[in-house]
């Protein structure tokens, strides 16, 4: 889910039913032994297309593998939350955009790489 959630980041995850999951939500999911979060791109009947956001692949899940919304993740002490209505309009308007983040966040990487050497050595 780079770059909105970070390894080390912790997810507050509320189970919720799936006629209130929407198109923007990040979810997770387990498959055998593996959990997930993704972003839901869209709605396939009972299911949902879901996509991590750094990722140019999307994956269909059952509703029955979701086991929650996430509706806040913690980045050292500072809690941002998911669940708001700004934060529901700026993750229906990442799903938008999303198809351009497998490009650009190799760019951004290196950016912050080479501006943190040359700020702090």
């Amino acid at each position: 889910m780079l770059p909105f959630v970070w390894d080390g980041d912790v997810a507050q995850v509320t189970p919720t039913a799936s006629a209130r999951i929407a198109i923007g939500d990040v979810v997770c999911y387990e498959t055998p032994g593996r959990l997930f979060l993704h972003r839901v791109i869209r709605r396939d009947g009972d299911r949902f297309v879901t996509k991590g956001d750094a990722l140019s692949s999307t994956e269909v899940v059952d509703r029955a593998q979701v086991l929650g919304k996430v509706v806040a993740v913690e980045r050292r002490g500072s809690i941002t939350r998911l669940d708001s209505h700004a934060a529901r309009w700026r993750n229906h308007a990442i799903v938008g955009v999303s198809p351009l983040f497998p490009h650009l966040l190799p760019l951004a990487l290196r950016l912050r790489r080479v501006l943190r050497a040359a700020l702090y050595g």
